[in-house]
């Protein structure tokens, strides 16, 4: 037998209104009695009695951001993209809800239960994930209008929104090479992030280009983080004692190793010069300012529910690539 509405109101001792309000996602329904209505829809097996394309055609005016909810230290641009995502969707009248999913502890189906019960219009994926993840799977089966950000899961419903990571990656490492140096060593976060492929791809392309050799610039892993940063900066200079100049793949860890630095009595840059990439603001404060990437927030975020709302609108997948910016700052030194 169906589950219908009712039956939730009862398993929840609500009205039946209160249980629609909750289901449809109305404002004036407290955040405690919303979940309570979730979880028992979820429990007993409620399907909303529409199809996913007729959900659509609701047009809710409600959409999704989803979030990775480890992944504030590895990827801080959300909170630079936000405004500008909300800003975008209000002229349209959209309002955006903020989800966070456990990355690693995912349900496939997870993200359909979302949709559906919630009744959203669409949604945008703004942390990256490792590229096999079943997130991508279920995107990929969907028929919902979908944004994925620093990944590329093309379909008819589903389009991409990307930092140019290549360009960027090449643009910190010449500028490495144009200031004198040639033992430069690269610290990528995880190799199963298309983004950190792509930044590898960069790295290798500037080196080559400049005839320098695998031994001239080691290439170490690390996690995104503060922490990783350190460990693999003593790790280098463990390893790589040579080392003249390092690229981080991102602010996190450039920051993290320069604190070390610091701690360690190593000036930067005159014993060692560091560049960063994402363009984190607080970069601008470190001692000295850090060179580094700026990853273009603002026009991700805009473009990102642009496209989105594209899609709900009846348009086609597409990907998009911005083109970031090089930041000199002042911790990389010319020999």
């Amino acid at each position: 037998m169906r589950v219908s509405i009712r039956d939730i109101a009862k398993h929840c001792n609500m009205s039946v209104s209160t249980v629609s309000r909750a289901l449809n996602g109305d404002y004036g329904v407290k955040d405690k009695t919303r979940k309570a209505v979730l979880e028992a829809a979820k429990e007993l097996g409620y399907v909303p009695n529409l199809s996913a394309k007729e959900l659509v055609s609701r047009k809710s005016k409600l959409v999704g951001l989803l979030i990775d909810d480890s992944d504030y230290e590895a990827r801080p641009a959300f909170f630079e993209q936000l405004p500008y995502i909300n800003k975008a969707l209000a002229l349209h009248q959209y309002r955006a809800i903020i989800y966070t999913l456990n990355g690693m502890g995912y349900v496939d189906g997870e993200l359909s239960d979302i949709l559906s019960l919630r009744n959203l219009s669409g949604c945008i994926v703004l942390s990256p994930l490792p590229s096999d993840h079943p997130l991508y799977d279920e995107i990929r089966r969907m028929s919902y209008p979908t944004v994925v950000l620093e990944n590329t899961v093309l379909t008819r419903y589903c389009s991409n929104i990307n930092t140019d990571e290549v360009l960027g990656a090449y643009m910190a490492t010449r500028y490495l090479i144009d200031c004198g140096h040639r033992r430069i060593a690269f610290v990528n976060g995880f190799e199963a992030f298309e983004m950190s492929r792509e930044r590898l791809e960069g790295f290798l392309k500037a080196t080559e280009e400049a005839g320098l050799s695998k031994d001239e610039t080691p290439i170490l892993w690390s996690d995104y983080t503060g922490n990783g940063g350190k460990k693999s900066v003593q790790e280098l200079l463990r390893l790589h004692p040579e080392t003249t100049a390092v690229f981080f793949a991102n602010d996190f860890m450039a920051m993290g190793a320069i604190s070390f630095l610091a701690e360690a009595g190593i000036p930067v840059p005159d014993q060692l010069s560091v560049i960063g990439y994402d363009g984190h603001f607080t970069g601008k404060y470190y001692n000295p300012p850090l060179a580094t990437v700026i990853i273009d927030n603002p026009a991700i975020g805009t473009r990102a529910a642009e496209l989105l709302l594209e899609l709900i609108n009846g348009g086609s997948g597409k990907t998009v690539r911005i083109k970031p910016q090089l930041f000199k700052g002042k911790s990389v030194r010319t020999l």
